[in-house]
């Protein structure tokens, strides 16, 4: 029976649906791994750099803030753009042009000789790692079923979450034995062996929406509305949250997310099919999703900050203390991969949310005498809660839809994950600037920033309790 408004494409022909990959076969899930790795990666590196750019390209501090947030608001603006496409186009297809671009566009960082050069390098990396970000959690819905599945989606947590943490580590150690510039360069043979497996390994045959008419008015309003917000949370802190060019930052916002409502309520085909959203294991997943990065992921710039400014460690050190992070994930992921099928996913995702809150209470306490060891304890509970809830709420996010729709669903949780990230790190910045500059004043408000990320964490594991169902409805 023909399923109306798809076909089966390979290359644009119709042809029949071929069996997923071989459980054996984990190749596509190295790819998916290295491209998730890259992205992530390049999210967090370049903090430690940062002194380095600095001085080779004369930057200022506006440079420097605009060299780290311009990835982020690039990858958050075409997050849910790119999983409708892929829906259209091709996963495996948009996700090798995606490693592509980014090859292309890291050694144009690695290469930049001026702060402006580097900045709109770093905006093509973000639209690439869009690309390539959108598609996975639907590649691997794509290619992996049964335990399998959930083994998989526990990798690409685990991938995930330890690139984050080690990014000032392996970018302390680049810096220290290379220079700056490496820590875009050293991607180019990484996207190369993930093009070569990704070319070999994903599969060709997908089931596409292909009739589709092409929903221009969403993306549109989608990316005036994030570039808004993220304008207006980068400058809040500078410009005074109160002041006439944010509050009109904030009004613009909210005027495109209605606009981008009503855009995609009226298209037959729109990019974003708000009834997923009546799903609530899908709303609950992303709320979970927005608490993780909200919480632990967005304390990370601050506490690399609190090791160096203030407890004086040098940028390798500073890294390797986000070691008390990286093992537990390292340890939780594959491990709740292995039984993800089998145990209540409400209760994963619910438990470790309160997990990571009680792990940001535990770090809360600091004084001018602490130093790494009285913050390690908390950070190994947050990122063994990190370790369950990142592949479990990954899995929940294409487990709701149907296949055609995998790359809609994945989209939408990748773009929430950016933009708890950088909301995160945006209202944390503006509570730590209430403080003052002192070395008192600095642990006073970050005592204050673990309370806070602890009540998003509490928070997401509420409503995440109250609306992920037992078995999600397809």
């Amino acid at each position: 029976m023909e399923m109306k408004g798809a076909k089966f494409a390979l290359g644009g022909r119709s042809s029949f649906r071929t069996p997923a990959p071989a459980k054996t076969d984990w190749w596509p899930l190295t790819a998916i791994g290295l491209a998730v790795f890259m992205l992530m990666l390049d999210a967090t590196v370049v903090t430690v750099a940062l002194p380095d750019m600095a001085k080779d390209l004369h930057a200022d501090l506006t440079d420097l803030q605009w060299v780290m947030n311009a990835y982020t608001l690039a990858m958050s603006g075409l997050q849910l753009t790119s999983g409708s496409l892929a829906d259209r186009l091709g996963r495996r297809r948009l996700f090798l042009v995606g490693v592509a671009l980014f090859a292309v566009a890291s050694l144009a960082c690695g290469l930049a000789t001026t702060a402006a050069v580097l900045i709109g390098a770093r905006i093509v990396q973000g639209l690439a790692g869009a690309l390539m970000f959108a598609t996975t959690l639907a590649l691997i819905g794509q290619c992996y079923t049964g335990r399998n599945r959930g083994v998989a989606f526990g990798v690409r947590g685990t991938i995930a979450g330890v690139a984050v943490v080690l990014g000032p580590l392996l970018g302390g150690a680049l810096i220290a034995w290379l220079n700056w510039r490496w820590i875009f360069l050293v991607n180019l043979p990484v996207a190369v062996v993930t093009l070569a497996l990704g070319w070999a390994k994903l599969p060709r045959r997908e089931l596409l929406e292909k009739r589709r008419r092409m929903d221009v008015g969403g993306p549109v309003t989608l990316a005036a509305t994030l570039t808004l917000l993220m304008f207006a949370l980068l400058r809040g802190t500078e410009d005074g949250w109160s002041s006439t060019r944010i509050m009109l930052l904030f009004s613009g916002a909210a005027v495109s997310f209605v606009a981008f409502l009503l855009v995609e309520r009226a298209h037959r085909d729109p990019m974003l099919d708000l009834s997923l959203f009546r799903i609530p294991s899908f709303t609950g997943t992303q709320i979970g999703s927005f608490a993780v990065q909200g919480s632990i992921f967005a304390l990370f710039v601050y506490l690399s900050l609190y090791f160096q400014s203030v407890l004086g460690y040098s940028a390798m050190r500073a890294g390797l203390c986000f070691l008390a992070v990286v093992v537990p994930i390292l340890i939780a992921g594959p491990l709740v991969g292995q039984f993800m099928d089998k145990l209540p996913r409400r209760l994963l995702v619910t438990g470790s949310l309160l997990l990571l809150g009680t792990g940001l209470v535990v770090m809360h306490g600091i004084t001018p005498a602490s130093d790494w060891k009285d913050v390690a304890p908390g950070m190994a509970m947050a990122g063994f809660a990190c370790g369950i809830a990142l592949p479990t709420l990954g899995s929940l996010a294409v487990e709701v839809a149907d296949e055609r729709r995998l790359g809609m669903a994945s989209g939408v949780n990748n773009t929430v994950l950016q933009i708890g990230f950088a909301m995160g790190i945006a209202v944390y910045g503006a509570v730590l600037a209430r403080y003052g500059t002192t070395r008192t004043d600095f642990i006073d408000g970050l005592n204050q920033l673990f309370l806070l990320a602890a009540a998003v964490a509490y928070g997401g594991a509420l409503i995440t309790f109250l609306l992920i169902r037992p078995r999600p409805r397809r």
